[in-house]
């Protein structure tokens, strides 16, 4: 029965780190399906997950959450304005969604890597558009465009990256 609830607390885990390739709080879900798993096994229990494990986790959810603005705020302090951040923003979840239909034709590694490269792709789009509107030339909302790119393409892949060490850090911290 133990092998079931850890089981049940990877896929859970990792179903919701899916939510963080979409720019969702996936990881923020990670942390709080844990302390769950926590809480209905008390201490003493063989897979008790204790505070220091979840207090770990929480400062590396608050790290990813913080690389993610700190890379994506980049393009404003190098000139952007806020029409150029808006329409990242929303170009980033449209080609997210676009591009993870267009992959998905590759089952699981396909739409992850549509939903990652097409939340770049959709932000540097959006931020050209934006920026363009707010009056801004071509070369300049194209440069803009590329730091956009840059900025949500690394803070994805470090929130993703952390996102797989909070499911390894609670699956291991249940099995030990």
């Amino acid at each position: 029965m133990t092998f079931l609830y850890i089981l049940l607390l990877f896929l859970l885990l990792s179903g919701s780190a899916v939510f963080t390739l979409m720019a969702l709080p996936g990881n923020w879900l990670i942390l709080f399906i844990t302390f769950l798993f926590s809480m209905y096994f008390p201490e003493g229990s063989s897979l008790h997950i204790g505070w220091g494990i979840l207090s770990t986790m929480g400062v590396l959810a608050t790290l990813g959450e913080a690389l993610e603005f700190f890379l994506g705020a980049v393009s404003l302090a190098k000139g952007g304005s806020k029409r150029g951040a808006f329409w990242a923003l929303i170009g980033s979840i449209l080609g997210s969604l676009m591009l993870a239909g267009l992959f998905s034709v590759v089952p699981v590694l396909g739409t992850a890597v549509g939903l990652v490269l097409g939340a770049a792709l959709g932000a540097m789009g959006g931020a050209i558009l934006g920026e363009k509107s707010a009056g801004k030339n071509t070369d300049e909302s194209l440069r803009l465009g590329k730091i956009a790119f840059w900025g949500r393409l690394l803070g994805s892949v470090s929130k993703i990256v952390i996102a797989g060490l909070l499911v390894a850090l609670a699956t291991l911290a249940a099995i030990f």
